[in-house]
């Protein structure tokens, strides 16, 4: 009798177990999350998204070309012409003294200005001003060839007999041009005092302007008239028999350098402004203020560099 119930009993209890079992497995609540607010991960979004499961790859931040780069200038812009857009700056808007930087808008001002075919009689004051490239008195210069000794030696000589011709013969004021002009081409920083960018006094610069602006500058003159600094690539030229040196080293150094300006005086030190191509036709300009007479040429070589580096990431 015993062992029937027993049986019984263990009937019973299998039946019950049978039963709760299909509760649970057909129930709503199989397919609930118990964890409200957890979201019910699958198997296979709990294997990517277990931070114990997956490979982390270690992200290495690029380091710029620029960021440990050294310059002794003041003031540094670096724009990349392809793109239209700067890859660096240092004091790029700071008003600064120009110098002969100042000789790239007086050509631009003679250019637009003065009668291509004109003859520049060279004056005694024009060669009484700072600096010897060579000019006498008496001679006669056309425009062109004016602008290219000028350019390519920074002769104060030229600059002035530029202004000194346009404001005894014709009526004007050469330098207020040269600053019209500065605000036309959207120069913020820009104005002129006179049109050689020689000191006028101990504490007063004859022409001010920023890096950014004199880059602006030249990019004008690139779709304007690209001819105007030809000369400036050359290391020499040969004009009425007298040879004008560049003063600008940095030609030699740099392959696709395509034109520049330098620039001193006690006011401002050194400056440099050029237009550079890396090779693939895409020029940098590149314009450094307040350097040393030195400085400004490693400056400009070490922010080409750093240009292409940067370009090439």
């Amino acid at each position: 009798m015993k062992w029937q119930n027993s049986i019984q009993y263990f009937l019973i209890v299998i039946f019950f177990g049978f039963l709760g079992w299909v509760f649970f497995y057909f129930h709503p609540l199989q397919n609930r999350n118990l964890f409200p607010g957890r979201q019910k991960l699958t198997a296979l979004e709990f294997e990517v998204k277990n931070p114990f499961t997956q490979k982390q790859e270690a992200q290495i931040p690029k380091i710029s070309p620029f960021e440990n780069i050294r310059l002794e200038a003041k003031a540094a812009y670096v724009f990349d012409a392809s793109n239209n857009q700067s890859v660096f700056e240092l004091n790029s808007e700071m008003q600064l003294p120009l110098a002969s930087l100042a000789k790239i808008m007086t050509a631009l001002i003679a250019k637009e200005n003065l009668p291509p075919y004109l003859l520049i009689t060279i004056s005694k004051e024009a060669v009484l001003q700072e600096g010897d490239a060579g000019f006498k008195v008496g001679e006669q210069w056309i425009i062109s060839e004016l602008i290219d000794a000028m350019l390519i030696s920074s002769s104060n000589d030229a600059a002035f007999a530029f202004a000194e011709e346009f404001d005894n013969n014709f009526n004007g004021d050469f330098v207020s041009l040269m600053s019209r002009k500065a605000k036309e081409i959207g120069l913020t920083q820009t104005y002129f005092l006179n049109a050689t960018g020689l000191d006028l006094s101990k504490n007063t610069s004859g022409a001010y302007g920023s890096a950014k602006d004199i880059a602006k500058l030249l990019l004008y003159i690139a779709k304007k008239d690209s001819s105007l600094m030809e000369a400036t690539r050359l290391e020499s030229i040969n004009l009425h028999g007298w040879e004008f040196q560049n003063t600008n080293r940095v030609i030699e150094d740099l392959p696709g350098f395509i034109a520049g300006k330098t620039g001193f005086s006690d006011l401002a030190g050194s400056n440099l402004a050029v237009v550079v191509d890396n090779g693939f036709n895409r020029p940098f300009v590149i314009v450094v203020l307040g350097s040393t007479i030195d400085g400004r040429f490693n400056d400009i070589k070490n922010l080409f560099n750093a240009a292409v580096a940067e370009t090439e990431n």
